[in-house]
C-alpha cells in the first residue's frame, strides 16, 4: 500500500511538471535570470565538479547498468502477468503504474535539473546579436570568408599520410584543452563563464557512429559526452557543442554557434580549424538552398587539404549509415519537438542566422 501511494505521488509529478513548464514558458527572462544564470548554473557547476573527478563517463556506465535492468524488469513483469491468472489484472495495473510513475519522476527531475533551459530567451537576445533576413549576397560573403579562414588554418594542422587532419595525443588530453576556448570567449560573453567539469570520451564510440550521434549531454550527471570515433576534425567542435548544453543552452542552433565561437577563440589551431569547418558546412548547406551556382564557384577556392577533410568526413559518415541512424535521428527529432523546438532536427541549421549576424557586427568591421 505504501509503495502504491509513493507511485501515485510520483504520477502526479508529470502534470505538475507540464504546468510548471507552461508557466515559465511565458516568462523567459525570469527563467534566464533566476534559473539558467542562477540556481541551475550553480547546481550544474557543483554537480559537474563532483562527476568530473571520475575519468570515465558516469552516464555511459549507468546506461550499461540501467538499460539491461529496465529490459529485464519489463520481461520479468510480463512473464509474471501471464503466469498469474488470478491476479493478472492487478499485476498488469501495477506494472503500468510503475512505468508511468517512473517516467513521471524522470521527467520532473529532468525539468528541475536542466529542462527549463528550453524556456530561456534565445541567445541572440542575451548576447545582443539580433538576427534578421539576410540576402544571398551576404550569405555568399560569409561563405567566402569561411573558405579563406579554413584554407589558412589548414596549413597549420597536423596531417596524416592521406593528408587529412589528425590530432596528436590521447583523447583525454584533447578534451581537457576544450575549456581554454570558453575561458577566452567568456571575456567577451560573460554568460559562458564558469567552472565546469571537462567533457568525457565515450568508450562505446564505435557503436555511437551507427546512431549518427557525435555527442550527448546528460543533465543528471552534468557530463558532456563526446564520440571519439568520429573524424578528428569534428571532435573539438563537438566537445564545445556539448559544453554549451552544460552551460544551460538547450537549443541546438545556439550550441552550434557557441561551438564555433569558442573554437574560434581557442588558443590551439586544431580547435580553431574544427570550429571554422563546422561553420563552413552549415553555411554551405544554407547557400546550397539559396544559390547553388555561387556555392559551386566559391568551392573552387577550397584548398586540397580542406577538400580532403570534407571528403574524409563524408566517407566516414556514409560508412555508418543505416536503420539505426535513421531511428536515432527520428528519436532526437521527436525529443526536440517535445521540448518546444518546432522544427526538430532542422533547428541545427539555424546557427547560420547567428553566424551572419556575428559576421556583420564583429568580423566584417575588424577586417574592413
Amino acid at each position: 500500500m505504501k509503495n502504491t501511494r509513493i507511485k501515485l505521488i510520483c504520477l502526479v509529478l508529470f502534470p505538475f511538471s507540464l504546468l510548471i513548464n507552461h508557466f515559465f514558458s511565458k516568462y523567459p527572462h525570469i527563467v534566464d535570470t533566476y534559473y539558467s544564470s542562477g540556481i541551475n548554473k550553480s547546481f550544474i557547476q557543483g554537480l559537474s565538479t563532483i562527476t568530473g573527478i571520475f575519468p570515465f563517463s558516469l552516464f555511459e556506465i549507468g546506461l550499461f547498468i540501467i538499460v539491461p535492468l529496465a529490459i529485464f524488469y519489463v520481461f520479468y513483469s510480463i512473464i509474471k502477468i501471464c503466469q498469474d491468472h488470478k491476479k493478472r489484472k492487478v499485476r498488469f495495473l501495477n506494472f503500468l503504474l510503475t512505468l508511468s510513475a517512473s517516467f513521471s519522476l524522470i521527467y520532473f527531475l529532468f525539468l528541475s535539473t536542466w529542462g527549463l533551459n528550453y524556456n530561456r530567451p534565445h541567445l541572440s537576445k542575451t548576447i545582443h546579436l539580433p538576427t534578421k533576413k539576410y540576402t544571398t549576397d551576404e550569405l555568399s560573403e560569409l561563405y567566402a570568408y569561411l573558405v579563406y579562414e579554413v584554407n589558412s588554418l589548414s596549413n597549420y594542422t597536423v596531417r596524416s599520410e592521406e593528408d587529412y587532419m589528425i590530432i596528436p595525443g590521447d583523447n583525454k588530453d584533447i578534451l581537457k584543452r576544450a575549456r581554454l576556448g570558453y575561458i577566452n570567449a567568456s571575456k567577451y560573453f560573460p554568460s559562458l563563464a564558469g567552472n565546469y567539469g571537462d567533457p568525457k570520451p565515450i568508450l562505446a564510440s564505435e557503436f555511437m557512429n551507427y546512431t549518427g550521434i557525435a555527442g550527448i549531454y546528460f543533465p543528471f550527471t552534468a557530463e558532456p559526452n563526446v564520440n571519439i570515433a568520429i573524424v578528428d576534425s569534428s571532435i573539438p567542435s563537438t566537445a564545445m557543442h556539448e559544453m554549451a548544453h552544460q552551460r544551460g543552452y538547450a537549443n541546438e542552433d545556439e550550441c552550434n554557434f557557441i561551438a564555433f565561437l569558442t573554437c574560434s577563440m581557442h588558443p590551439d589551431v586544431d580547435y580553431r580549424y574544427s570550429g571554422y569547418l563546422l561553420a563552413l558546412n552549415y553555411t554551405a548547406s544554407a547557400l546550397a538552398k539559396n544559390d547553388s551556382n555561387t556555392l559551386a564557384v566559391l568551392n573552387q577556392n577550397l584548398s586540397p587539404r580542406v577538400r580532403n577533410d570534407l571528403s574524409h568526413l563524408r566517407n566516414h559518415n556514409k560508412k555508418y549509415e543505416g536503420k539505426i541512424e535513421t531511428i536515432s535521428l527520428k528519436v532526437n527529432d521527436t525529443y526536440l519537438k517535445a521540448n518546444g523546438i518546432a522544427d526538430g532536427e532542422k533547428s541545427y541549421g539555424r546557427m547560420v542566422d547567428l553566424l551572419l549576424s556575428y559576421y556583420q557586427l564583429y568580423i566584417k568591421k575588424e577586417t574592413s
